[in-house]
């Protein structure tokens, strides 16, 4: 009879240990970064929401440090992996930061200069104030070539000052504490609201990636396996994303602060059908033209190229290996 108990309580044990999934013991650390709970960085929102970083072998922490900070996080050591704009890594890159991008999910700066209803023309904004969010940021170095193709120069001809929050620069455009800034995705929905009108979107016909995966050229040589199950997962909740529409409504309510139901699904709807690429390869094209525009303003950007700060070899592994067209047949 004792025998019998010892029996049934050691198989019990059994059933119990090996219900949890067989990684969770292996689970390795991952530290990732993002720079704005904007919707740009969607795809990595839902690849955390639907556990995928769990099936691929990591015990991830989401890190959410502010703008170009962001930038300076990992440099430091204290990311592995973080999704950032082509213009802000870049721009630490031609200076010497060792960041290379290895994939990319948006080819196009979603981006507005929003103005007060009273500016009809880029010419009317001479002597006027926008607003960015800060100096150096990605408004920042958006607005500045801007200008200058309009033959305006930043702080001369217009007076730039920075404010902040996105919502708080619409708020003042409305209250013409400033002329015009700089705003995002939803912002801009919610800037319409206060009959602010677009002078320029930066999404239309400009490819320079919004959205892009970096990492550091040492540890891309070092952990090469992992940069690899990385993408895989990535990969997999870009799919998630892009045919799971309630996933992406949580992944996004989670990450992305939101939680007005209506602005979620409208968020999901355009991002899913206009933005998000399914396979996000890396656009040497949209490289070379943030080159350009950090050239406007930064020396060091001048004459370089984009293979000087892209690793492709990454994504293309997974696509002559079949995995991507396991994904997506």
């Amino acid at each position: 009879m004792k025998s019998r108990i010892v029996w049934i309580i050691f198989n019990f044990t059994f059933l119990i240990f090996n219900s949890f999934p067989a990684q969770s013991a292996t689970l390795s650390k991952l530290r990732v970064g993002y720079p704005s709970p904007s919707a740009a960085f969607y795809p990595l929102f839902a690849t955390k929401e639907a556990g995928l970083l769990e099936k691929y072998g990591f015990d991830s922490d989401m890190v959410y440090v502010q703008g170009v900070k962001l930038i300076q996080v990992h440099v430091s050591g204290q990311l592995d992996i973080s999704t950032v704009s082509s213009v802000v890594y870049l721009q630490a890159s031609v200076g010497g930061a060792d960041l290379i991008q290895v994939a990319s999910s948006i080819d196009n700066q979603i981006m507005k200069l929003m103005v007060h209803s009273s500016i009809a023309k880029p010419q009317d904004l001479k002597g006027k104030t926008l607003a960015v969010t800060g100096f150096g940021s990605l408004t920042d170095l958006l607005l500045r070539p801007a200008l200058k193709n309009w033959g305006l120069e930043a702080q001369k001809d217009v007076k730039i000052v920075q404010i902040g929050r996105m919502p708080d620069i619409a708020i003042a455009i409305a209250q013409k504490t400033v002329d015009g800034g700089m705003v995002s995705f939803p912002t801009s929905v919610h800037a319409e609201k206060f009959n602010l009108r677009t002078l320029l979107d930066f999404a239309e016909g400009f490819e320079s990636p919004a959205s892009t995966v970096v990492v550091s050229r040492r540890y891309a040589s070092a952990n090469r396996d992992v940069v690899l199950r990385f993408l895989k997962a990535y990969i997999e909740g870009t799919k998630r994303l892009l045919t799971d529409r309630e996933l992406g409504i949580r992944a996004l309510r989670r990450y992305g602060g939101v939680t007005d139901r209506d602005m979620l699904a409208t968020t999901h709807d355009l991002f899913a059908s206009r933005y998000i690429k399914k396979i996000p390869k890396i656009n040497a094209k949209g490289v070379e033209n943030s080159l350009s525009l950090i050239a406007e303003n930064n020396p060091k950007a001048k004459g370089r190229k984009a293979e000087e700060f892209i690793d492709p070899s990454f994504m293309d592994e997974l696509e002559t290996t079949g995995f991507i067209k396991s994904v997506w047949p």
